[in-house]
């Protein structure tokens, strides 16, 4: 049992307090006037690209996001709902194309959900009644509220628009803050009362309350990661081959505790800071009544970096019977891209000293988020492409890329490709990923058989420690690699949210000039997880139809990062004086120009003793090894110009 007791208290039922419904004479008459469930486009005028409506039922304890459009859409006026500006900033309009909105209805989730009760017959029932509590919370806990003893499955959802509302308006903002920091597997203490909590100070109710049966209330804990804690904490009991609890747990998500295990807890960067962005200067929260201020207001964004399946769902929204309309879930997806491409992870790339015969680059992976990269659902994974040019820019070396459905260079087999340290050969590919073994021992991605942590070298978060006391949750497993240069600084020291590591490439006789690129890549649902979902296409018209969009849909990673070095053979290390060899030479040799540093050269002249200009020779053949011929005997000089300026090295020729 891990170390963080608290995650695993008791599940927590509402309270059974009628919900207060305070009418407002003013919030019945525009209600009245107002169509539930449309809302005008971020241009003013009618919603004309919806796709569908929006929930309108109003339950117990939670009432469709529908009901919140009438306020919380885009202002035609322009006067609310708008940055600095005046471009929407309208919570129902960024939200709709999430995959918090769409959780409920995500074709990938109800596929692996239907897949794990295949494989687990007798569970079936209790896996879709954890399952949805996170991705249907608002019809789950309506469930419970009214009979706690129920199980809320797939097919109570299928008829529950609630539930189908996914993470819905009053999903997040019903939460009541009642021990946060110690829940899971979506165990969210619900206000009975209809309190919506929010982010603002001082807001004001002389209409919600009518419209949707909820006050609104200032409540500080919205504006901190606890409040995501119970359903980024997941958990499952470990079971057999034969389906019998092993009395084990098993963690498969615990992003909230690798934030708490980073430098960005102490920092006060919370999960609200990257993922709803506030806005500068404030915004009016609700285009009625139009007298009201801005104030403090975060976007809601809920950017993650799952491009693949927002790109799915885009392109199988009538099927899924989607509200949201293309324009925004191309929006979203442009957030979710430009998140991955500048505020995810950076690459440094810098030549070492090699032996003779081969070059070495040094690789630094630097993770720039406030949790593991990648986090989340255990599919993830990110790897390394490296290749190395010649002067000519023929390819000389490559580890990593990308083929059909797979990362080209690892291990075709299904065991886990290795940790590495040092890269030598092309079948050796850095791949960071969280993979995991059943009671056999055996790598599986059926959550429920979950036992070991086969490989876990996801990138960890600035200030990383193993002294946490997490740490045991959200431990890094290397599979049995001492890594000293992962999560360290050069110096050692623990937390860098880093990785080092060396490409040491032999170049088969090769010498001159070389360009080394390497670039991080993203895939959020590679092949190799759900291959064996797909196996069971016959038995679940879920599965099924998710193999169909899948296997339609672009499966191209997404490039994050990428860094570009030019390099030599035979460097000898930055300080190191520049050189020709062999010096002095015969009048027949070829010699080779040998850089003291790894900046490009991209001049060389050849200067006879007294000063004389002579020619030029190509950077290319400086490096590889040029003739004598046009030289005379005795002293020479080559003049070189890099970046930081000239230099010269002199030569002498023999007769």
């Amino acid at each position: 049992m891990p170390r963080f007791p608290a995650l695993f208290a008791a599940f927590r039922t509402p309270r059974r307090v009628p919900v207060a419904v305070l009418l407002a004479a003013a919030a019945v008459a525009i209600g009245a006037a107002s169509r539930p469930g449309r809302r005008p486009d971020a241009h003013g005028g009618s919603a004309v690209d919806r796709m569908g409506e929006l929930c309108t039922v109003q339950g117990a304890l939670f009432t469709g996001s529908g009901n919140c459009v009438n306020c919380h859409a885009p202002d035609p006026a322009g006067h609310a709902l708008v940055d600095a500006d005046g471009l929407s900033v309208s919570p129902v309009w960024d939200w709709e194309a999430t995959l918090m909105a769409n959780s409920a209805r995500d074709p990938f989730w109800r596929a692996k959900v239907a897949h794990e009760g295949l494989v687990n017959p007798a569970h079936r029932e209790e896996i879709e009644h954890t399952c949805t509590a996170c991705h249907a919370p608002q019809g789950y806990h309506e469930a419970l509220f009214a009979d706690p003893a129920a199980h809320y499955t797939m097919a109570d959802l299928l008829g529950d628009p609630l539930g189908l509302d996914g993470v819905g308006c009053t999903g997040c903002h019903a939460i009541d803050n009642v021990n946060l920091a110690g829940r899971s597997n979506g165990d969210l203490p619900i206000n009975p009362e209809g309190v919506a909590w929010g982010g603002f100070e001082n807001p004001w109710d002389g209409l919600m309350s009518g419209q949707t049966g909820f006050i609104p209330a200032f409540g500080s804990h919205m504006r901190t990661s606890e409040v995501c804690t119970s359903c980024h904490s997941l958990y499952s009991h470990t079971q057999d081959l034969s389906g019998e609890e092993t009395g084990d747990v098993f963690f498969e998500q615990a992003t909230y505790l690798e934030w708490v295990n980073s430098a960005y807890n102490g920092e006060n960067v919370q999960c609200q800071t990257c993922h709803m962005p506030l806005v500068a200067g404030g915004a009016i929260a609700a285009t009625q009544p139009n007298w009201l201020f801005p104030q403090r207001f975060g976007r809601h964004h809920f950017v993650g970096g799952n491009t693949f399946m927002l790109q799915l769902m885009r392109d199988n929204a009538v099927a899924l019977d989607l509200s949201a309309s293309p324009a925004q879930f191309d929006t979203t997806i442009a957030r979710t891209t430009r998140s991955l491409q500048h505020e995810t992870a950076e690459l440094r790339l810098t030549q070492l000293p090699a032996a003779a015969g081969e070059v070495a680059f040094d690789v630094e992976v630097i993770n720039r988020v406030g949790h593991k990269f990648p986090s989340g659902y255990p599919a993830r994974l990110a790897y390394l492409e490296f290749v190395l040019r010649d002067a000519d820019g023929a390819e000389l070396f490559r580890s990593g890329g990308w083929a059909s459905d797979d990362v080209l260079g690892r291990d075709p087999s299904p065991a886990v490709e290795p940790h590495y340290d040092v890269i030598t050969a092309p079948d050796e590919v850095q791949i960071y990923e969280f993979a995991f073994a059943d009671v056999s021992g055996a790598p599986s991605t059926v959550l429920e058989r979950a036992s070991t942590v086969l490989k876990d070298n996801r990138l960890p978060p600035r200030g990383f420690s193993s002294a946490h006391p997490t740490y045991d949750t959200v431990a890094v497993h290397l599979g049995g690699v001492d890594d000293l240069n992962f999560n360290r600084s050069a110096g050692g020291t623990e937390g860098s949210g880093t990785d080092r590591l060396t490409y040491r490439i032999p170049l088969g006789g090769y010498r001159g000039a070389v360009t080394a690129d390497v670039s991080l890549h993203y895939v959020a649902v590679p092949a190799r997880w759900v291959a064996a979902m797909f196996t069971y296409a016959d038995a679940s018209d879920d599965i099924a139809a998710f193999e169909a969009m899948y296997t339609a849909a672009d499966r191209t990673p997404v490039e994050i990062a990428r860094a570009t070095a030019a390099g030599f053979t035979d460097y000898a290390g930055t300080g190191a004086a520049w050189r020709l060899s062999p010096n002095p030479a015969t009048g027949t040799s070829r010699v080779r120009l040998l850089p003291g540093s790894a900046e490009p050269v991209l001049e060389v002249w050849a200067y006879s003793a007294s000063g004389a200009m002579l020619f030029p020779i190509s950077p290319a053949e400086a490096l590889a090894g040029f003739s004598l011929a046009g030289l005379p005997s005795g002293p020479y000089l080559l003049k070189i110009r890099t970046a930081s300026g000239w230099r010269v090295v002199k030569g002498v020729k023999g007769e």
